[in-house]
């Protein structure tokens, strides 16, 4: 007689056990390598080690081996594993009606099974945290928390991973696609949401780069559980490269509850769908009922979406086509691939192609309804995506990005960029088509990006082209023209070109390369002035009354101004090939890098920072042009250079190498 009351059967566990104890040797062996091993390995030779120059003791060197370690990755692995080995009966007839013929309740074998999943995966790491617990005692006890507080999250993540296991195999008849679902399943949210976006990157005005945005979210927790539950520390170091300050936290301890919470609710759901589950459903494609037509719209809906963006792709590429073809294109193939994979999954549901029927039709008609209403939706913007432009008491920062990398945090500045960009939204009829109603000007891209204060990030690129071409109309004139005007205020250009110590600093060095032709050997030959022979303070002058005339040409509008014209054989004939670069230091002002906040890039502390975290100084690049009069007066005044033959634009230089003029010299 089957126990209806018990939760527990020793017999079963023991026979788990016995099926999945070499998974959790291997388990463990891993750990052990990955841990203890490695750390006892980078410590051998310790005296003769990096940690030791730069000041970091035993006990820093432990938390940081352990920051390193992975966590979600290794509990989503062992779960499938020993979910699969455990619960291999249901997928089997004649294993899965003798299972439950033995006088074992239901329930007792769903938590006899999580006990045992639980048991072998939870203990290498309990084991392998006592043994670094160990080495800790040996060394500094301030890894303590750090190894501690890993083994929560990875017994938490196995948890949080084995609901979803039981979930994925429970709506499922067949092994091997329990084990497909599962993979669908931790990635779940974040491949609709890449589907989205590349969706609207296609076909989207100004959702070119809207796959840079895309953050990783809580329902993503594959994603997640390493960038937002994890050991951490921030090493702030000296001039000299030695360790001054190490900052060691612990994070994300309230997203491991959530994530906890809802591991028990979808492990309730995984036991009811268990508990009801008919037998007859081994073998079948999907054994619960409800999950049919969900997967059934979800894969026609998802995978034609983007299928339907990539054709629409295709037939972008084979010449300039307008938008609102591209989008035909895209809904046209995007029903015609639904509809056929739509009857796809009903032939895998069902085990048979004898799938087609009038009921079957009247699904897919109402299916390929909703989608197309879908589709029509994003033709038209009914999301407000193309229009979406935050509030201003929402952006932590706005960068605009062309020839240029600009970053406003400013209030004004940011109202200015908002209004601009509201501005150049405001026809997109005359905007979205510029590649076909203006094919033959030159043109380029701009990017603006939103930084906002909840940590999303909003992006948007844009096509434009020359707006001094005479073929562009005085609407497309409107649009885009008050984006550059405010890119090329001088006051913008010196505060976000150069940075924000441009008006009180000094120039620490200064690189003007000369460039003459010999026409004997037919080669070119370079030459740089270091002023070796002179003293700091006389090399400092020189480079202070260079950087002064810089700025006067870029008050002049000379210099570092941006246009959306592109690559153009002007710019050939005035831009030169000499290259001049400088480095710019204030020692008391933080210095805010522009592009480095655009990208969100994060640099190794112990370069170019001084002891307090901060960066301090900025090289920066000059491309220069005939019209830098200021500029290249005191280059050649201050001895950087002594003869005009010694400065030749990219044009002059192509025809040295002989290039044609109608060859574009980027692409050497």
């Amino acid at each position: 007689m089957q126990s209806k009351t018990s939760f527990f059967n020793k017999g079963l566990y023991k026979k788990n056990i016995s099926r999945t104890w070499i998974a959790g040797l291997l388990y463990l062996i891993i750990l052990l390598l990955l841990m203890p091993v490695s750390y006892i390995i980078s410590i051998a030779d310790w005296d003769n080690t990096y940690f030791v120059d730069v000041g970091i003791s035993k006990g820093m060197c432990l938390f940081m081996h352990i920051a390193d370690m992975p966590t979600a990755g290794l509990a989503a692995f062992i779960v499938i594993v020993l979910s699969a080995i455990t619960f291999w009966y249901l997928f089997y007839k004649r294993d899965t009606y003798m299972m439950h013929a033995f006088p074992i309740s239901r329930k007792s074998a769903y938590f006899t099974g999580m006990a045992s999943i639980l048991t072998v995966a939870v203990i290498p790491v309990v084991v392998v945290s006592i043994i670094m617990t160990i080495i800790a005692l040996t060394v500094d006890t301030i890894a303590l928390a750090g190894i501690w507080y890993w083994a929560l999250i990875v017994i938490v993540s196995t948890v949080l991973f084995l609901s979803i296991a039981m979930f994925a195999l429970m709506v499922s008849g067949q092994l091997i696609t329990g084990i497909v679902f599962y993979g669908i399943f931790v990635m779940l949210y974040y491949l609709m949401e890449l589907a989205f976006r590349i969706t609207s990157s296609m076909l989207l005005f100004g959702m070119g780069a809207s796959l840079q945005s895309q953050r990783v979210r809580i329902l993503s927790p594959l994603q997640f559980i390493p960038g937002n539950c994890k050991v951490d520390y921030v090493a702030r170091y000296t001039d000299s490269g030695y360790l001054r300050t190490l900052v060691m936290k612990l994070e994300g301890a309230e997203y491991l509850a959530i994530y906890f919470v809802a591991a028990l609710v979808l492990l309730t759901v995984s036991f009811l769908l268990y508990k009801y589950k008919k037998l007859e459903t081994v073998h079948d494609f999907i054994a619960v009922p409800f999950m049919k037509p969900v997967f059934t719209i979800g894969m026609a809906f998802f995978i034609s979406m983007v299928a339907g963006a990539f054709v629409s792709g295709m037939y972008e590429a084979t010449g300039n086509h307008t938008y609102g073809s591209k989008f035909a294109v895209a809904i046209i193939s995007s029903i015609i691939i639904g509809a056929i994979i739509f009857f796809a999954t009903q032939m895998m549901i069902e085990k048979t192609i004898r799938v087609f029927s009038a009921k079957k039709a009247m699904y897919c008609a109402g299916y390929s309804v909703a989608a197309l209403a879908v589709l029509l939706c994003l033709r038209f913007d009914v999301f407000k995506v193309e229009n979406k432009v935050p509030k201003a008491s929402e952006v932590a920062w706005v960068g605009i990005e062309s020839q240029y990398t600009m970053v406003f945090t400013s209030e004004d500045e940011i109202n200015t960029a908002i209004s601009l960009h509201k501005n150049f939204l405001a026809d997109k009829k005359e905007l979205r088509d510029v590649n076909v109603k203006y094919e033959d000007v030159s043109g380029t891209f701009f990017t603006i990006k939103y930084k906002l204060k909840n940590g999303d990030t909003i992006t948007r690129q844009y096509q434009v082209v020359d707006t001094e071409s005479p073929d562009v109309s005085a609407e497309y004139v409107a649009a885009t023209q008050p984006i550059l005007d405010f890119l090329n205020n001088p006051t913008i250009i010196k505060e976000h070109v150069i940075g924000n110590i441009w008006d009180d600093c000094h120039v620490r060095d200064m690189y003007f390369n000369t460039v003459t032709y010999d026409d004997v050997h037919n080669q070119f030959n370079y030459y740089t002035e270091y002023f070796m022979n002179l003293s700091e303070y006389e090399r400092m002058q020189k480079y202070e009354k260079v950087y002064q005339a810089l700025l006067k040409d870029i008050d002049d509008g000379k210099v570092f101004r941006t246009t959306f014209s592109g690559y153009s054989m002007e710019n050939e004939t005035k831009s030169l090939y000499n290259d001049l670069s400088f480095t710019v230091l204030n020692g008391d002002v933080p210095y805010f890098s522009d592009v480095d906040t655009f990208y969100e890039e994060q640099y190794d502390p112990r370069t170019k920072y001084d002891s307090d975290g901060q960066r301090y100084e900025q090289s920066i690049y000059c491309s220069l042009n005939i019209d830098c009069k200021n500029t290249l007066k005191a280059l050649k005044d201050e001895g950087f250079y002594y003869s005009d033959d010694q400065v030749i634009t990219w044009d002059e230089y192509d025809k040295l190498m002989g290039y044609s003029e109608y060859e574009d010299p980027e692409a050497y």
